[in-house]
C-alpha cells in the first residue's frame, strides 16, 4: 500500500509539474496557490508585506482570521521577532523537525473579540505562512511544512490503515490540539512514507505533497471537487452525472427535483432535504465516469480510482 499511495502522489506531482509548463486548464487550487506564492517573492521582508500575505492567506483560504480583530498585526508582529526571513524559515522548520514550537507562536489566540476577549487561536493560518514560507527553499527545507488543515485531520487514520500502522492519537475535526501532537500524527505518515530521507519527491517537498494527497481524498470524501477542475472541467463534470440546474429552475425547485430523483437514496437525507455532495460521492462510489471529456481526465481518474480504495478502507470494520 505504501507504494500505491506513493504512485498516487507521482501522479500528482507530475500533473502539478505539467500545468505549470503548459496551456492545461489550471485548476483553481493551482492559481490559489501562485497568487499567495507571489508575495512570498520579490519584496521587502517588512512588518507590512507579512501582513499583507496573511491577509492573501486569510481571503484564498478562508481561514477567517478576520473575525478576531487585529489577529493579523499581531501575528504579523509575533512572525517578525523571528529576525529575518530566513531566521523565520528556520525556525519554522526547527518546529517541524523536532516536533517542538518554544516560541509559542502556534498555541496562543491571536487579536480581540468585539468584546475585548482574547481573540481565536489561528493555527490554520499560520500553519499556512510557514507552508509557503519555506515552499520558496525547497532544497533548502526539503520536508517543508504540513499545513494544519480538516480534510487532513479527517484523512489520518484512514491512511493509517492504508499503511498498517498505529494512529497515534485522535485528531477530533472540530478540535484544535496543539501543534506539537498535529505534527506527531501527520510526521507519522511522512516517516512510514519517506523514511528518513530529506530528498525532495519528484521536486516537491515531501509535507507539500502529503498535503496535496490528504487533501484531495478529503475533497473526493466531501463530494467537492470544484477547486480541483477549474471553471470549464466542472461545468462538464457536473453535467456528466446530471446535477445541474434545468432551464430557468431556482434553488428551491432544483432542490425539490434532485430530493424526488435520489428519494431513498444515501443523497437524501432522514429530513427529505438533498445534499448535493452526497450525491456526487454516491456518484463517485458507483463507478461512472464522471470525468469524461474534461481537460485532464486521465489524471482525476487516476484519483478517482486510489479514492475508491481510501472510501472503502475508511468504511471498512477492520
Amino acid at each position: 500500500m505504501i507504494d500505491c499511495i506513493k504512485q498516487t502522489m507521482q501522479a500528482i506531482a507530475e500533473q502539478e509539474l505539467q500545468q505549470g509548463a503548459s496551456s492545461l486548464q489550471q485548476a483553481t487550487y493551482n492559481d490559489q496557490r501562485t497568487l499567495i506564492s507571489a508575495v512570498f517573492r520579490g519584496n521587502e521582508y517588512t512588518m507590512g508585506n507579512v501582513m499583507l500575505r496573511l491577509v492573501v492567506i486569510d481571503s484564498l483560504y478562508s481561514t477567517n482570521a478576520a473575525y478576531s480583530y487585529f489577529s493579523f498585526e499581531e501575528m504579523a508582529g509575533k512572525i517578525c521577532t523571528l529576525g529575518s526571513e530566513k531566521d523565520a524559515q528556520d525556525y519554522f522548520y526547527k518546529v517541524v523537525t523536532s516536533g517542538k514550537d518554544p516560541k509559542k507562536l502556534f498555541c496562543e489566540p491571536y487579536g480581540i473579540r468585539k468584546n475585548l476577549a482574547d481573540g481565536s487561536m489561528q493555527m490554520s493560518l499560520l500553519s499556512k505562512y510557514a507552508y509557503y514560507c519555506l515552499l520558496q527553499k525547497p532544497q533548502r527545507y526539503p520536508w517543508g511544512f504540513p499545513i494544519y488543515d480538516r480534510l487532513a485531520k479527517e484523512a489520518y487514520p484512514t491512511v493509517c490503515k492504508m499503511l498498517g500502522v498505529k494512529k497515534k492519537r485522535i485528531l477530533p475535526a472540530l478540535e484544535t490540539p496543539k501543534i506539537d501532537e498535529y505534527l506527531e500524527c501527520i510526521g507519522q505518515l511522512r516517516e512510514t512514507l519517506f523514511g528518513d530521507s530529506h530528498e525532495l519527491f519528484y521536486g516537491y517537498q515531501q509535507y507539500d505533497i502529503l498535503d496535496a494527497y490528504l487533501w484531495r481524498m478529503g475533497k473526493f470524501e466531501d463530494g467537492n471537487l470544484s477547486l480541483l477542475l477549474g471553471w470549464k472541467d466542472y461545468e462538464r463534470f457536473v453535467k456528466n452525472l446530471g446535477l445541474e440546474t434545468k432551464g430557468n429552475e431556482d434553488d428551491a425547485a432544483y432542490r425539490q427535483r434532485m430530493a424526488e430523483k435520489y428519494a431513498g437514496q444515501k443523497a437524501v437525507g432522514k429530513d427529505g432535504k438533498f445534499d448535493f455532495g452526497k450525491a456526487v460521492v454516491q456518484a463517485l462510489e458507483e463507478g461512472r465516469t464522471p470525468f469524461r471529456g474534461t481537460s485532464n481526465e486521465g489524471y482525476m481518474n487516476i484519483l478517482l480510482n486510489h479514492w475508491q480504495e481510501f472510501h472503502q478502507t475508511k468504511n471498512s470494520k477492520k
